[in-house]
Formats: structure tokens, C-alpha cells, sequence
């Protein structure tokens, strides 16, 4: 059985990072492979984990509202502690450098760099690519990546002879939206497939077996913001008009939206999943709000940032739900299906289930022999 380590945003507090590690991890298990989470935590991104927030007004505003909600904002808390620590597989050793991982590199037969923005250059503390997440500490055993974005139109040319360099040991290399594909393929000269979202190489089985359901009883419309809610937000009212449903509102962002009946600020990953496993609807401008709207077969709208909407394909939502043939679900597209006009999830699972078979056939061939 081959050995594998995992390197990717895995700690953060947020439910797309935990859950496309731990949907990672996973599929490497289920591929026949051993799969630890190398437990690389730097300490300046591990710091917005943090219930208060340090300096500077708006950080003086946040906490106000953490101190009227402490109790509801430590249980969240602690259940993205718990996930972490009851179900992935981390190294024996916990880093927190480049340096650390170097003196002390954990050895595997196969070196995986996640999804999720590890090779955005912008989003670490010096501005610079983090070394860690392009596997320089590797000492022998392959190298390859699953679905990782640099979440950058383009870069700079010594950034890009820069990631050239890194990305020349690397046996095999994928992207999880067009931009990232055309750029890598551009800076390095190869084929870069187009993969799944780690979240959709599980099934529906594999996530409800995690999901905790809501505490309320009841049909009711699941909204979902991570960015300015002003176009989707009337949609959620409509269909509650429409329905007769409650509108209860999952906090990405903490200010709560007329019309909502909830602000649910204390769920974990298995509570994010099991509001979306239980909604009758979804409203959501979150990616990873749409891919388990998929997933669970919810009725769901979406919606893309202006910028996204200027040029749709470099958009991973709309890449995906395009893929999928849905992308009636996103508002104001010209093909924007009625607020009441049902989706074919028939249609959809055939999409998904042929998407899931090429992604996972990269990364079966990826891994190489035992997998």
C-alpha cells in the first residue's frame, strides 16, 4: 500500500477548506492508498481562527458582536477544532515553516498538493509562494497536485519562471477551474486536465454519513452568503413568499438578512452539512454552497461577482454548474430558469457521476502503482 501525504489548507476555520482536506483524504483512502494530512500550520493564517480579533476598528466592531455571541461563536469553534482532530489523519509532526520541514521532512511514497488557493502567491503573509505547498521539502517519492488554483488571472514573469522551476519535479499536475489550467499549462509547457472539487469525488452517501441535522424541525430555505448578498437575497424572500417557508441563514458573513427567521453562527463542517442535506431549498453565492446543493440534490440558486459575470468561463461556479448542465440555476444569466421551474437532478447525477469518473481517473493514475 502506497503512502501518501497530503498537503493543503486543512486547519482553517472555514467549511470549504476543512472539507475539500478531509474529501481529499478520503478519496486517496478509498483509492487504495494511505493517506496522512501533513499537519503544516503557519501561524499568521492560524491566527484568524481566533473567536477575538486583534487591532484596528473593524476589528474592535467584530468582537462587540463575538462578545453578544461568545457562546454560539466557541461552539463553532470547537467543532472545526474537533473535525480536524476526529476525522483526518494528520502527521505524527505538526510545522509551522518551510525550515521545519526541511530539518524534519516526513517521508512518503507519493506527495499530494491539495486543492484551494495553495499556490496564490498574494494570500501569504510575504507575497511570496509558499514553498511548503510546491513540496521543495520532498526528498525522493513523487510529486503531484489535485486541483489547486492560484486564484490569479495571470502573474508577473518572474513569478511565473518562479513557479516554473517548482513545478518541474511534479510527475503530474491538474487545476480546478480553466484559468488556473491555461495559466499552469502556459508557465510550464504541459497538459493540466480540468478536475473535480475534491467536495464532489465523495458521494452522497459519503456525506451524510458525517452530516449532523439541524436542531429545528421543518422544511425551511438555507441561505448561504461568503460575499455581498444584495442578488440573491431577494431570491430567497421570493421563494419563502412563494413557499410559505422560513428562511433560515447560515453565517458566512455574520449580518443577518431581512426576511431571515435565524442566524445560525454555531455550526461546524458536519452541521454545514446537514443544513444543506436537510434544506428544501438553497440561496447561496458560495461555491461549496452550490457543489453540496449538488450533492444532497437541493433546489438551489446561485450567483457569480460582477467580475465573474464579465468573463463566466474563468468562474469556477459557473465552470462547474456548466459542466453539470445547470447553469439556469445562476441569477441573471439569459437562461435563468423560473424561481418555481424544478431542476432534473436525473440529469445532473449522470453529469456528476461521469465528471467524478475522469477526476478520479487522474488521480488514480496520478498516484501510480497501488492505487
Amino acid at each position: 500500500m502506497r503512502s501518501v501525504g497530503l498537503i493543503t489548507f486543512h486547519f482553517a476555520h472555514h467549511y470549504g477548506a476543512q472539507l475539500q482536506a478531509y474529501a481529499t483524504m478520503r478519496t486517496v483512502e478509498q483509492l487504495g492508498c494511505k493517506c496522512e494530512v501533513i499537519d503544516y500550520r503557519l501561524p499568521h493564517t492560524t491566527s484568524t481562527n481566533r473567536i477575538f480579533k486583534r487591532g484596528g476598528a473593524r476589528n474592535m466592531l467584530s468582537n462587540l458582536h463575538t462578545a453578544l455571541h461568545y457562546s454560539a461563536l466557541q461552539r463553532r469553534y470547537d467543532r472545526f477544532e474537533s473535525f480536524v482532530a476526529e476525522q483526518m489523519r494528520l502527521s505524527p509532526a505538526r510545522y509551522t515553516s518551510i525550515a521545519d520541514l526541511r530539518e524534519k521532512p516526513p517521508a512518503y511514497d507519493v506527495y499530494l498538493a491539495g486543492s484551494d488557493q495553495i499556490w496564490n502567491p498574494y494570500i501569504f503573509e510575504n507575497q511570496q509562494f509558499d514553498e511548503a505547498f510546491l513540496l521543495t521539502f520532498a526528498q525522493s517519492g513523487a510529486r503531484i497536485a489535485y486541483a489547486p488554483s492560484l486564484g490569479v488571472p495571470s502573474l508577473p514573469a518572474d513569478a511565473s519562471a518562479q513557479l516554473q522551476g517548482y513545478l518541474a519535479p511534479f510527475s503530474a499536475l491538474s487545476a480546478r477551474e480553466k484559468r488556473g489550467s491555461d495559466l499552469l499549462a502556459q508557465i510550464t509547457g504541459r497538459e493540466v486536465p480540468i478536475v473535480l472539487d475534491p467536495t464532489l469525488l465523495l458521494t452522497e452517501r459519503d456525506w451524510a454519513s458525517l452530516s449532523v441535522p439541524p436542531a429545528f424541525e421543518g422544511g425551511y430555505i438555507l441561505c448561504y452568503f461568503v460575499s455581498d448578498p444584495a442578488e440573491i437575497a431577494p431570491c430567497a424572500l421570493e421563494l419563502s413568499r412563494k413557499t410559505g417557508l422560513p428562511i433560515v441563514q447560515l453565517a458566512g458573513a455574520r449580518r443577518k438578512i431581512d426576511g431571515a427567521r435565524t442566524l445560525i453562527l454555531d455550526a461546524g463542517p458536519r452541521e454545514f452539512l446537514g443544513l444543506f442535506q436537510h434544506a428544501s431549498y438553497v440561496c447561496t453565492n458560495s461555491f461549496h454552497g452550490a457543489a453540496f446543493s449538488l450533492q444532497f440534490s437541493r433546489p438551489f440558486f446561485t450567483a457569480l461577482s460582477p467580475k465573474e459575470r464579465g468573463e463566466p468561463t474563468y468562474s469556477r461556479i459557473y465552470s462547474l454548474l456548466h459542466q453539470l448542465g445547470c447553469t439556469a440555476r445562476i441569477l441573471g444569466l439569459p437562461e435563468t430558469a423560473a424561481i418555481d421551474d424544478p431542476l432534473d437532478y436525473k440529469a445532473v447525477q449522470r453529469c456528476l457521476e461521469q465528471a467524478r469518473k475522469d477526476s478520479l481517473s487522474y488521480l488514480r493514475g496520478a498516484l501510480g502503482d497501488g492505487a
